[in-house]
């Protein structure tokens, strides 16, 4: 059986500040075969790497802009998120890391071979719109999965791109079998049955997010193609 690839969950997240270039970079030092990015569409068009809805928890945006604090991504321009500092919240060893862009993540891993699963978060944008500005910040990069929670989004992006993941806490159905290439499910609800039905339905099942080694062991004897974690460092081992 074929160890399960490693995919960094928001790059090495448990010592780097999740989402940025640093952690990204980390992870592929440290063997990541995939790296789990999340992004939003800002005002003004661009992509940007973030997870919640605000930039609050994982910037300086109480201290920069207190008048945007509680506000979402879609309401800040791209100009006004390159304000904020996005790794000091983690260490202040990573004071001064911006808030990259897709294309920005696109750049800094030319030359590794690690591939991208982008998580489209759900967002108050035309989900065709929001797929096409991802595609075109991705560029010549093919190798990456689009994913997301949101059935419109996944469902926007299947007749433009090759590899497109539904993301769920419980078991795809039937249909979902049929139409997704990816299903990327909590590793609670991840059993030998459930992969044996993915992979019948010539689909690839990855289990998240999983940082305990002895739970990645598990799920890497149950044959699941890839675990998510947030700690590549401690994931890797379990798998050797």
């Amino acid at each position: 059986m074929t160890a399960p690839r490693i995919t960094a969950h928001r790059g090495q997240s448990a010592t780097h500040p999740e989402n940025t270039i640093p952690a990204l970079r980390e992870a592929v030092r440290l063997g990541a075969d995939a790296l789990e990015v999340d992004v939003q569409p800002t005002a003004d068009g661009s992509i940007v790497l973030m997870h919640d809805r605000s930039p609050l928890r994982t910037t300086n945006l109480r201290h920069v802009r207190t008048a945007k604090v509680g506000l979402s991504v879609q309401r800040f321009t791209l100009a006004e998120l390159a304000e904020l500092d996005a790794g000091s919240w983690k260490s202040p060893t990573f004071a001064g890391t911006p808030v990259p862009t897709l294309r920005d993540v696109v750049h800094a891993l030319r030359g590794t071979d690690a591939r991208l699963v982008v998580e489209l978060k759900p967002a108050p944008v035309d989900p065709r719109s929001y797929v096409r500005a991802v595609l075109d910040e991705l560029g010549s990069h093919s190798r990456a999965t689009l994913m997301s929670v949101d059935r419109a989004i996944c469902e926007a992006a299947l007749p433009v791109h090759h590899a497109v993941g539904l993301v769920t806490r419980s078991r795809p159905s039937r249909e979902d079998l049929e139409r997704f290439d990816e299903f990327h499910v909590s590793a609670r609800r991840v059993d030998r049955a459930l992969v044996e039905r993915v992979h019948q339905s010539g689909g690839t099942l990855t289990a998240w997010t999983v940082d305990d080694p002895q739970q990645v062991e598990r799920l890497g004897a149950l044959g699941v193609d890839s675990v998510t974690t947030n700690d590549v460092s401690a994931a890797r081992p379990a798998l050797v």
